[in-house]
């Protein structure tokens, strides 16, 4: 048997805030392109980064919600969520509660209408993991394990359970374990709940920020041409020097390296949660010595 839930309104929903996040992120873009090099143009310019990637996230959540579906077979229940499966034995099903019994919490988690994917806690349950769509309590039916239990929203949920008990009845034709497998894009879904990741990633992103924010701040009172000078040296009117434009090159330069940080990172982090976080470490690492030498190059 395999179902997918009711997703039109979840969709709608993802699919106007992904769009929002991009028209702003493009508004944002805009200003900054015809601002002078000043604060407000860096601002602009981080808000439509930080809009953008919001956007791809919003987007990647909505594919995942279509693709939200539950197949069940002699040898278990398996839940389809974008790169995730979460592979249930059937024989470790107990039981199954309509939402109607205990109620519905607030999922933490990506939850907006018509998509609830996260954890919640029910007194009378446990943990819980949501992969729904509901809208109401008789919308949610819970699949009740010794281990864990998970929250669907099917459209006749004694169907269902029939579907469920018919195939325990049969018995397995394979032994298969209680797990989640995770392709590479749901590197994202274990990243939002990495409190260690996401301070170096942020770390590493404020450092990009701040190398930026320093040269909005002295750009304007440069002259039109400036000497550059690393390591520092004592004053010298024989030093070249180089339109103030020229200047610009290293927090460019700090930008690219900062992407190419965070993608690795990304990459590694799928593969290995330290090498990940050695990445990010790196590339905040990184983004400080590029403000330092700024510092040391303008003084």
């Amino acid at each position: 048997m395999h179902e997918q839930p009711t997703r039109t309104l979840g969709l709608i929903t993802g699919a106007v805030l992904s769009l929002w996040a991009l028209g702003a992120a493009v508004v944002l873009l805009n200003f900054g392109r015809d601002s002078e090099i000043g604060v407000p143009g860096v601002l602009a310019y981080s808000g439509a980064t930080a809009l953008t990637a919001l956007a791809l996230l919003f987007a990647y959540w909505t594919y995942a919600l279509a693709t939200l579906a539950y197949t069940v077979d002699r040898n278990g229940l398996v839940i389809h969520w974008g790169a995730t499966r979460q592979i249930v034995p059937l024989g470790e099903i107990e039981r199954l509660v309509p939402g109607t019994s205990v109620g519905v919490p607030r999922v933490r988690g990506v939850s907006w209408w018509g998509h609830h994917v996260g954890s919640a806690t029910i007194d009378r349950i446990g943990p819980v993991l949501f992969y729904s769509t509901h809208q109401s309590p008789e919308q949610v039916l819970y699949v009740m394990t010794s281990e864990r239990a998970y929250a669907l929203s099917v459209d006749d949920p004694a169907a269902f359970a029939q579907e469920i008990q018919t195939r325990q009845e049969l018995g397995p034709t394979a032994e298969v374990p209680h797990r989640a497998e995770h392709g590479g894009a749901a590197a994202l879904n274990a990243l939002s709940g990495d409190r260690t990741a996401l301070v170096l990633a942020a770390a590493a992103l404020l450092g990009l920020f701040a190398v930026w924010l320093q040269i909005a701040l002295r750009f304007p009172d440069l002259d039109p041409t400036i000497p550059l000078h690393f390591p520092p040296l004592e004053a010298d009117p024989l030093l070249p020097r180089v339109p103030r434009s020229a200047l610009l090159e290293l927090p460019r330069v700090a930008s690219a390296v900062l992407a190419v940080n965070l993608v690795a990172g990304l990459l590694l982090y799928s593969w290995e949660r330290v090498a990940g976080y050695l990445m990010w470490a790196a590339a905040a690492a990184i983004q400080a010595a590029f403000f330092v030498a700024i510092v040391a190059a303008l003084d």
